[in-house]
């Protein structure tokens, strides 16, 4: 079967592979899209150190139960299903009380130790099946739009973890897919103002003409911190959503929460330049909120099918390229260049 297969750095190979065997208690699934997202092209690109190599990448994951185990009930062969990825062990303290996410014992990553969803067959790991990351796609949903439904589940997790609640002024660092989900669950929440922000202006006005945003700023030609001020009356953004892989946007982040406010770092930073500097005093005077969003849980990606089903995010408007898997390097090409929004490989 076809997969895109990296076998070390910069090295990304599509090729024949042997056909994986059901797993034990669970299925294997046929393919039809895998989005893009950016771990994977850290994962080919620059490296990862949860990785093992060769590997095939892939975690958004939308396709057709080709294959189920024996005893396995809950899907049968023909159902259109998401695969997500799920590292809970399902035994652990955190699994047992709902937070597979951030499992004490976890399993291999799919897409860094475990084959992801750039292959024509996927075998689905076992715990993955058992916690409940493998869901039904809703009939109105084709497979592409179905597969950022993952996207969506991490970011529903980020807003569960950092709430936005009605009227509060939300500021978004960083435009990219994660940004813009942020930017819409939030209006959905109830938001008076969403402020989006990145370095260059040209993926802000492809967002905007795309999407409700109630104001864009461009770091590179604009103050970010007179845009908030003005629009909180000098008190802060009420929700900060860091989904930018910066330590200068969480920094900036700090400083631009106003007092009882949240901030998530959404996006995690580069291992060895993961440190970032915070004035204690800020946070104990500000009594601002700080968290962080690992993955999403079964509930996520399930309630992320709906509101894409619902069109309360359009899926369509996220997705800005597709291409065939025979097209793979040209697909990450692009994603890594930032010229669109949400890259599709389909099968």
């Amino acid at each position: 079967m076809r997969a895109a297969v990296v076998h070390g750095l910069d090295d990304l190979r599509l090729e024949d592979i042997a056909v994986p065997a059901v797993p034990e208690g669970s299925i294997r699934v046929r393919v039809q899209a895998c989005a893009i997202c950016g771990t994977d092209i850290r994962v080919y690109r620059k490296g990862d150190h949860r990785a093992s190599y060769p590997v095939v990448p892939g975690h958004e994951i939308a396709g057709v139960v080709e294959a189920v185990a024996p005893g396995v009930t809950g899907v049968r062969t023909g159902d259109r299903v998401c695969v997500a990825p799920g590292h809970g062990c399902g035994h652990c303290r955190m699994c047992t009380s709902g937070h597979p996410n951030v499992c004490t014992q976890p399993f291999p990553s799919l897409g860094y130790k475990v084959n992801g969803g750039f292959e024509d067959l996927m075998a689905v790991p076992e715990n993955i099946f058992r916690l409940g990351f493998v869901n039904t796609i809703p009939s109105n949903l084709s497979f592409r739009q179905a597969s950022i439904s993952e996207i969506v589940a991490c970011c529903l997790n980020g807003q569960r973890n950092s709430p936005v609640h009605p009227g509060d002024v939300v500021l978004v660092l960083g435009s990219g897919p994660a940004g813009v989900i942020h930017s819409q669950l939030s209006r959905i929440r109830g938001a008076r103002r969403v402020i989006l922000s990145q370095r260059s202006r040209a993926r802000l006005e492809l967002v905007r003409e795309r999407f409700t945003v109630d104001r864009i700023v461009a770091l590179a030609e604009e103050d970010l911190e007179a845009a908030v001020m003005e629009e909180t009356g000098g008190q802060g953004a009420d929700v900060v959503y860091v989904c930018a892989p910066s330590a200068d946007a969480q920094n900036l982040a700090f400083r631009l929460v106003g007092p009882r406010g949240r901030v998530n770092l959404f996006g995690g930073l580069p291992k060895g330049s993961s440190t970032v500097s915070l004035d204690a005093n800020v946070l104990h005077y500000k009594e601002f909120f700080l968290a962080g969003a690992s993955s999403s849980l079964p509930e996520d990606n399930r309630e992320a099918l709906r509101l894409l089903s619902e069109r309360a995010i359009d899926p369509e408007k996220l997705i800005t390229h597709a291409f065939p898997i025979g097209r793979v390097r040209e697909a990450f090409d692009v994603a890594e260049s930032k010229a669109g929004i949400k890259v599709v490989v389909e099968f």
